[in-house]
């Protein structure tokens, strides 16, 4: 997997909505997908040196369409809908001291009116 610093502007976004959400040495990345990732140590793995994936926050193919074929006011409006929705479902599930295996997976999915 192809990980960058390199952040879409929703994802830089997101990255400030979390702001003090993780450790420091949990840092963001951005998947070539564009699924924005918090990745660092896993407490508690058999490897201190290991690096995984705490969050990921990704929108579906049909948000991303809508939010490009958006006016800029509709855009905004949606962006500022879905980082309130995802920033909060973080915030509320998080636990660094319960990590699955697997990372909490958050998805930004059509919003109903």
């Amino acid at each position: 997997m192809h990980l960058t610093k390199d952040f879409s502007e929703f994802n830089l976004r997101m990255i400030n909505e979390l702001q003090g959400i993780f450790n420091p040495n949990v840092e963001p990345w951005e998947s070539e997908d564009g699924t924005l990732l918090f990745r660092g140590p896993i407490e508690g793995h058999e490897n201190p040196k290991h690096i995984g994936t705490h969050v990921a926050v990704s929108l579906e193919m049909d948000v991303r369409i809508a939010l490009r074929n958006a006016t800029p006011e509709k855009r905004e409006e949606m962006t500022e809908r879905y980082l309130s929705c995802l920033g909060t479902e973080v915030k509320c599930q998080y636990n660094p001291k319960k990590l699955d295996p697997y990372a909490l997976d958050i998805v930004g999915h059509p919003l109903q009116d």
